[in-house]
């Protein structure tokens, strides 16, 4: 009762941790300040971190039940909770470079005394506390290596926070995804194999036996076109990439350092054979934001057969998620990614 005496009358609880002094949040009027919520913690492979408490019921918790609840739902196993920030109800304008510097230890303890593998920093204040890095939008769903004062090392994986998932929708694609490539790979060990190669074609001939060998293959094929610009009728091709299982090949087409010149005997026989491949009726192209890529080859009087776009497909799958081919690849082959 003397709590919530204490917090309707505007009366500041005191604190007594030595590591806060300093810290302009102690000034704020507050139900308590310097809450150790690890303490009861237990050590476990993952550690779920919110921003800061919450005052529910008399309690001081790190997420409502509603957000913890949409937590487990999608890692269901064994996971601890706690707060980045130790005070309720701090926002991130709150937390000047000496607040963070301050509660950094607390939050150092937070980890050594959960001495997790992997750690999700929910929302932007999370982010910012452990990784000194903000811009949620833009870092979610990547890791960052991260070892405290004391030695212990983790993986931190920022996501958004439940709370803003349960606010908008959209983003529980992402925020599903996210949790589920981290588990995978930090948890259960699943790291993909990143090994990449291709092969860039510098003569005709090598041209003609790709062309010879993918003419009437019935084996899908991944083609992309790098260009100078936006504008099929003034900007230009530099290189087209094509990809099936076997390897990736890529034609420089216009680029300045090119072997093909235009209008050159060379450069007609390697645009020849890329018109062969790319009209072959047996197979499907797939390209990501096709519209952008056909325009220009059109405008060299290719016309690509059997188009699928990855950008149409993928809004079909879930049509709030980002759909850029950089966002795919995060949310689809992000361990490969990483490994690259």
């Amino acid at each position: 009762m003397q709590e919530l005496e204490n917090l309707y009358s505007g009366l500041k609880p005191s604190c007594s941790n030595s590591l806060c002094e300093g810290c302009s949040i102690l000034k704020e009027s507050k139900p308590e300040h310097s809450y150790l919520d690890y303490e009861k913690l237990r050590e476990g492979p993952v550690l779920f971190l919110s921003d800061s408490l919450k005052y529910k019921f008399g309690k001081l918790i790190p997420f409502s039940k509603k957000e913890k609840n949409l937590l487990l739902k999608h890692y269901p196993e064994d996971a601890q909770f706690a707060a980045s920030v130790k005070c309720p109800s701090v926002k991130e304008g709150d937390m000047t470079p000496v607040n963070m510097k301050l509660c950094r230890e607390h939050l150092d303890a937070t980890i050594d005394k959960v001495k997790p593998k992997l750690v999700f920093t929910c929302g932007n204040l999370s982010m910012k506390m452990l990784i000194k890095k903000s811009g949620i939008t833009s870092k979610r769903g990547s890791s960052f290596p991260y070892s405290t004062h004391s030695g212990h090392e983790c993986t931190v994986v920022p996501i958004f926070h439940p709370y803003a998932v349960i606010k908008e929708p959209r983003h529980s694609y992402l925020f599903e995804t996210d949790i589920k490539n981290a588990y995978d790979k930090y948890i259960l060990g699943n790291t993909g194999s990143g090994n990449f190669s291709y092969e860039v074609l510098t003569t005709p001939e090598e041209v003609a036996s790709l062309g010879e060998k993918l003419r009437r293959c019935k084996e899908t094929l991944a083609v992309d076109l790098e260009t100078t610009g936006l504008n099929f009728l003034r900007d230009k091709i530099m290189s087209i990439s094509i990809s099936s299982e076997e390897g990736t090949w890529v034609i420089p087409w216009d680029h300045k350092d090119s072997p093909f010149k235009e209008g050159e005997e060379d450069s007609k026989t390697m645009r020849k054979w890329v018109k062969i491949i790319l009209e072959n009726p047996y197979n499907k192209k797939v390209f990501h934001n096709a519209k952008f890529d056909l325009k220009f080859l059109l405008n060299h009087g290719i016309n690509v057969e059997c188009v699928w776009d990855t950008k149409i497909l993928h809004h079909f799958i879930n049509e709030t998620a980002p759909k850029s081919l950089m966002d795919l690849v995060k949310l689809y082959f992000s361990n490969e990614l990483e490994n690259l």
